[in-house]
């Protein structure tokens, strides 16, 4: 058992991802089936997921800037 307390108030700052001023939504791809292999974290904005030039979806890290 621990013998002190932990701050519960602490702030913590989010940064979000955007492309232009629309934020990036995190979204899970799964490419099994479309013969992309596996699953990976990609972005969707405005309710569709952001592709790349071939229309296979862009990692997260590669989608927008932080802010």
């Amino acid at each position: 058992m621990a013998k002190w307390n932990t701050d519960t108030k602490t702030v913590v700052k989010t940064k979000r991802r955007f492309v232009g001023d629309d934020v990036v939504v995190p979204t899970l791809y799964d490419g099994h089936f479309a013969g992309h292999g596996g699953q990976y974290m990609s972005g969707a904005v405005d309710g569709k997921l952001v592709n790349d030039k071939n229309g296979k979806p862009l990692p997260l890290r590669q989608i927008g800037i932080l802010r």
